[in-house]
């Protein structure tokens, strides 16, 4: 046989072969992929309904003791006198419909305070377009019903042995019910993620389920179309590679495949590649060497530019967003930030304090010991800033001496005992310029985020009127902002 018939029975057996275990890779990683997917979907459905529900059992507890109803949203009921008072949450259907809440104890006796579960499950669908189906046994259904059962069963759907009490849509009803934690339903790209939800009472006793049902037919579909392109590439760059082997054989083929993957980890920015073409030995001085030589220098040529262009970049934007004489962030990042976490608190009810802060006589300082020891004032003021508060809080420097701090998950008394620590720490640090020490002092104006407040701004105009007040009371000390 000769050697290019050799050479091309070795190359199709190669690409019969490659392209063979190439499919069998290609099918097994998509299928983690979609197995991943499907698993980080059940996770984040899983944590929404958990966020939300955590979310209602702290609003339940701050509903107050005047009110019997609270509309088709929240309810209360009062409970027998006999009924234990244990405030953990639970599920409870009554004739209109299912809520999910607590017990707690009010004045004049236990109380069910519980919000409608449609309106939960509504919210999650408009989160993470989540359908649903709630049902129960029928035979629990007597022993957790609180109402009559002939108001409750209309409109109602009965099958084999369970009533279904609410569904999103109406052909989400042929879902399988026997779901223990989740499964999926359909086949090929036609699927669905059914989530089950236990629905459990006052007694730990599960009476029905809450089935979450999500449409994931997209990732097959996905994982599908991106198997059978690459798969569809895979044929086409092997026989490619294969013709191209046998017209220009097997040395020279080798010597192209390392110029290949040369380039192609230089296009990942992978560098290494510049030694491999330093150490390879090639005796042939033909065009293809003459391309090693120009790959070797346009590589060198790009780790340096984007050796450059990362050192410019990180400088950029330390520039962009933190002041250069205290490494607190400026004032553009500080905006950017704390607009997400006003909108985040308005959205959840969620605390957060502002604090505005500004160093007494910083121009009599500068008048007194130069510039310079001003700058060691503001470096000294931040570096006792960071170390007085949380890494979770929001630092920044507005200018000149004018300092901002955001406290999130901070109600006012707590932003008070912070603030006074700032001021304290500072006051009793010890700063020496030029063997002076300078005795500096802060005022600081406090406000917290109340209902009403529509912009950031707003919050910090409250600081800046508290801060004045500070100001105009003697300085060195910290007022909080009243209406």
């Amino acid at each position: 046989m000769s050697i290019k018939k050799r050479i091309y029975y070795s190359l199709f057996i190669s690409v019969v072969l490659t392209l063979t275990f190439s499919s069998v890779i290609l099918y097994v990683a998509f299928y983690k992929i979609v197995d991943k997917r499907i698993k980080e979907t059940y996770e984040l459905i899983y944590k929404n309904y958990k966020e939300i529900l955590n979310k209602e059992e702290e609003n339940l507890k701050l509903i107050g003791n005047d009110t019997s109803l609270l509309g088709t949203y929240y309810i209360r009921r009062q409970l027998p006198t006999e009924s234990r008072c244990e405030d953990r949450p639970y599920y409870r259907v009554f004739n209109f419909g299912p809520y999910y809440g607590i017990n707690r104890k009010y004045p004049d006796g236990c109380y069910f305070v519980g919000v409608r579960l449609e309106n939960v499950l509504k919210l999650t669908n408009s989160l993470i377009d989540v359908d649903w189906i709630v049902f129960y046994e029928r035979s629990f259904l007597l022993d957790v019903l609180d109402g009559d059962v002939d108001s409750f069963m209309k409109e109602k759907i009965a099958m084999n042995g369970i009533i279904i009490d609410l569904l999103s849509k109406r052909d989400i009803v042929f879902i399988p019910f026997d779901v223990s934690g989740y499964k999926l339903h359909g086949a090929f790209t036609d699927r669905r993620l059914l989530m089950e939800v236990p629905f459990v009472n006052f007694n730990r006793l599960q009476v029905g389920k809450i089935i979450l049902v999500k449409d994931v037919s997209h990732i097959y579909r996905e994982a599908y179309t991106a198997f059978s392109t690459l798969l569809f590439y895979s044929v086409i760059i092997s026989l490619s590679l294969a013709l191209v082997l046998f017209q220009i054989a097997s040395r020279l083929a080798n010597r192209v495949i390392l110029l290949k993957n040369v380039t192609a980890s230089i296009e990942k920015k992978d560098f290494s590649v510049i030694e491999v073409l330093e150490n390879s030995e090639d005796s042939c001085k033909d065009e293809v060497n003459e391309l090693k030589h120009s790959i070797y220098n346009m590589a060198v040529s790009l780790k340096s530019a984007f050796e450059e262009l990362e050192k410019k970049k990180s400088e950029l934007e330390q520039l962009a967003y933190y002041d250069p004489l205290t490494g607190l962030p400026n004032r553009r990042f500080f905006f950017d930030h704390a607009n997400l976490i006003f909108e985040n608190s308005k959205r959840y009810g969620t605390p957060f304090s502002l604090l505005v802060m500004d160093i007494d006589f910083f121009k009599k300082i500068n008048d007194t010991y130069g510039h310079d020891a001003g700058d060691l004032v503001l470096k000294s003021f931040a570096d006792v800033l960071r170390k007085s508060i949380r890494q979770s809080d929001l630092p920044a420097r507005f200018g000149g001496e004018e300092f901002v701090l955001l406290m999130s998950n901070t109600n006012l008394q707590q932003a008070k005992v912070v603030a006074e620590r700032i001021r304290t720490n500072f006051q009793n640090s010890l700063i020496v310029y030029e063997g002076n020490e300078i005795k500096a002092t802060l005022s600081g104006g406090l406000a917290s985020f109340p209902a009403g407040v529509e912009k950031i701004d707003e919050l910090i105009k409250m600081a800046d009127e508290a801060l004045y007040k500070a100001k105009e009371s003697g300085r060195n000390r910290i007022e909080v902002y009243t209406f």
